[in-house]
Order: structure tokens, then sequence, then C-alpha cells
């Protein structure tokens, strides 16, 4: 007998955000760093700038030496989100686990190349 689960439906915030596919406005950001037009619409819409800051404050550990990261927020159960960062070939490098947020998306994706944070739809723009 197969029982009748109900099964959530993730929403993601890229699904709402990858409309951004021509270069833009570069913003200066914190440390160095600039961010795009589209993560800055997200931050600000999203109120998400502490996410930014921990990517920022996360590049002094180990392993995060390399050019392209990609990042993604994930909830885990109601407010905990994991945030996990993997290499191009998808190679996880580092989480930070059990972040108590509020987030209203159950994922969002982003890349940090070089020194630009980015969505993975901007990710050839930049």
């Amino acid at each position: 007998m197969i029982g009748n689960k109900h099964y959530k439906i993730k929403n993601s915030a890229n699904d709402l955000y990858d409309i951004y596919t021509f270069a833009d406005t570069l913003y200066e950001y914190k440390e160095g760093y600039k961010i795009t037009e589209g993560i800055n619409n997200v931050a600000v819409n999203e109120n998400c700038f502490w996410l930014l800051d921990l990517i920022v404050n996360q590049q002094e550990q180990p392993g995060l030496d390399c050019e392209v990261q990609n990042w993604e927020l994930q909830r885990i159960e109601d407010g905990l989100f994991d945030l996990i960062c993997s290499r191009e070939n998808e190679v996880t490098i580092h989480k930070v686990k059990g972040l108590d947020v509020r987030f209203y998306f159950d994922d969002f994706r982003m890349m940090k190349k070089g020194n630009i944070l980015c969505l993975p739809i901007e990710k050839e723009l930049y």
C-alpha cells in the first residue's frame, strides 16, 4: 500500500529573481567586493544583506581560496538553514549549519566570482 504523503513544494528565490540577463550596475559592497543588480535587488527586497555579510566573512576559512564559489542557502526546517559552498565541479568545500534566520524562500543560490557576488544567471555577464 502506498502512503498518502503531502510533500511541501519548495520555493526558490532564484525562480523569482532569475531575470537578469544583461550586464548592469555593479554596486560597491564591503571589503572590496561588488554585487550585481540581481544580488542587490534580492538583498534589498528580501532583507538579506546578512547573507552577503556571512559569505564575505567566510572567505577567511581554509579551502575557500578558489576563484569561483557556488553558495546555496537551504532550509532544513522551519527557521533553520544550512549555507553550503561548493566549487564549480559541485564538490562541497564549506558548510555553515543551523543558521537561525528569517528568510521567506526555502533556498537561494548565488556565486562568488573573484570579488563579485552574482546570481547564477548572471555568471557569464561579469
